[in-house]
């Protein structure tokens, strides 16, 4: 009996000296004394992205024509897709406009005059104020439309992964996936990104670089579409690099 006690006793310090606890760096846990997954600034875990991705800065198409999955769809989610509106259950006017199908029932491919979505867009009536569509945006939706609407798939836009800067590169993502529902004077969640100091407030909370990995504890940004590895790429070295207003 006492050997077997012994034995216990031993296999229960083993077991203790051997696990430890790994843990992600945030804002609810940002005063913890276990170890981090690694050393990221950013304090999230490694990422594996695979590095025909992390080219994309390289590897541009040089058509012009626009895509639906990587231009078109993220700014009709941003702007109309969202819950209570054109979602898959709301259905608001009986328009799902999280598919291609969906949106495709207020488009006359080839005719973005005669296409119900363009002409609400570029009137204004929609989305509802105080939301409010970019025209760079209304201009991408038209040209789509004018070129067919085709359900084209070209994975996510190509970006400068190498060298990003808030202007050129971060902005513009934030602008196509983000601050349809997240601008001043329609804030979804309070959450505001729609200028650099709002942005910068969510870098240094670490809460962007959470939201947009999917990290457990946070919910998910883009809900409807993750962005690209190469898009998490450029914002995590535009992190690491000092989140500048360049």
């Amino acid at each position: 009996m006492k050997t077997l006690i012994y034995i216990i006793a031993c296999l229960s310090i083993i077991v203790s000296c051997t696990y430890h606890k790994a843990t992600l760096i945030s804002p609810s846990n940002s005063n913890t004394t276990e170890t981090p997954l690694n050393t990221d600034p950013t304090g999230a875990a490694t990422e594996t992205t695979p590095p025909s991705q992390l080219a994309c800065a390289t590897t541009a198409s040089t058509s012009t024509a626009i895509c639906f999955d990587s231009q078109v769809l993220p700014i009709i989610y941003s702007n109309c897709a969202e819950s209570g509106c054109h979602d898959s259950k709301t259905r608001a006017e009986g328009y799902d406009l999280s598919t291609y199908n969906g949106i495709m029932k207020g488009v006359n491919a080839g005719n973005s005059s005669r296409s119900k979505i363009y002409s609400e867009m570029s009137s204004g009536k929609m989305p509802e104020s105080p939301r409010k569509m970019a025209s760079s945006q209304i201009a991408i939706i038209k040209q789509w439309i004018d070129e067919g609407a085709k359900n084209t798939t070209c994975g996510a836009s190509i970006v400068d992964a190498a060298t990003p800067t808030f202007t050129k590169t971060i902005k513009p993502i934030i602008d196509t996936y983000c601050v349809g529902c997240h601008q001043t004077k329609a804030a979804q969640g309070s959450v505001i990104l729609d200028s650099y100091a709002f942005v910068k407030n969510y870098v240094d909370n670490q809460k962007l670089w959470h939201v947009i990995n999917y990290h457990v504890g946070y919910v998910g940004m883009p809900q409807n579409q993750k962005l690209g590895a190469c898009q998490i790429e450029a914002i995590k070295k535009w992190i690491n690099a000092g989140a500048a207003n360049n």
